[in-house]
């Protein structure tokens, strides 16, 4: 993956205020925070360097959350993990901080002046867990936040071995694997070929189109690999997500 540091499209729009957390006011956006677009011009990366002032509760808060049956949502192994939703209902300023920033990301990027969640949410893989191929609905954009990416790899942890104890370099990555992405498709154009893996680490965020079809390999580690998630337009699409429509058609024609 390349990253080019050309400057985004429509800085200016970046927020002036902050969130309280403690005695710590943390800007939304802080001044001359990076922005970088990959080889796709549709794609592009910012890392977040004062995540550790936030990351703890917020962790310490979505795994609560998760033991709620309000929240929690599993699909199978392959529905991309345990999905912790509703994320205005969690109490956490943590969290309200780090929507407000993927909202300002979609106003750089996209140059809206307004920008509306269709819909929010925290991932929790545990070994075994993936997430199949798709693309999302209903919105613009889509914007990935990295907050805890698990077990490291490759290196001396073997917990993300495999069955013949070699160390997968995949294990949990989220990639982009779509034909009309040409980084996608380097033998032949059209015929994905490829993968395209942005390199995340904690405090990442990512966002793409919607359209754009994404995955995460199967997660092998112990620890658990958390992520949060939105899928954002200019204005508040009507109706509401479906949850289900992800994984409630079958595979096999009738």
């Amino acid at each position: 993956m390349s990253l080019n540091s050309t400057p985004p499209p429509y800085v200016s729009l970046s927020p002036k205020g902050h969130v309280q957390l403690g005695i710590r006011k943390v800007p939304i956006w802080p001044e001359d925070q990076a922005l970088g677009v990959l080889s796709e011009p549709t794609i592009w990366l910012t890392d977040f360097n004062d995540h550790a002032r936030y990351h703890p509760k917020l962790v310490e808060r979505i795994l609560a959350m998760e033991n709620d049956p309000n929240y929690r949502d599993f699909f199978f192994r392959g529905g991309c993990g345990t999905k912790v939703r509703q994320l205005e209902e969690w109490g956490s300023l943590e969290a309200e901080l780090v929507q407000r920033r993927a909202l300002a990301l979609f106003r750089i990027v996209t140059g809206s002046s307004t920008a509306a969640v269709d819909d929010g949410w925290a991932s929790i893989y545990r070994k075994g867990d993936f997430c199949m191929p798709h693309s999302h609905v209903r919105t613009a954009a889509s914007v990935l936040y990295l907050l805890d990416p698990g077990d490291a790899t490759p290196g001396n942890d073997k917990s993300q071995s495999d069955a013949g104890g070699a160390v997968d370099p995949f294990a949990g990555k989220f990639c982009f694997c779509d034909p009309r992405l040409r980084s996608c498709c380097q033998a032949e154009q059209g015929r994905m070929t490829n993968l395209l893996i942005p390199d995340l680490r904690p405090g990442s965020m990512l966002i793409f189109p919607s359209e754009w079809v994404h995955m995460v390999a199967a997660y092998l580690g112990t620890r658990p690999r958390i992520t949060m998630s939105w899928n954002i337009s200019p204005e508040r699409v009507p109706g509401k997500p479906d949850a289900q429509m992800l994984f409630s058609r079958g595979a096999a024609d009738p």
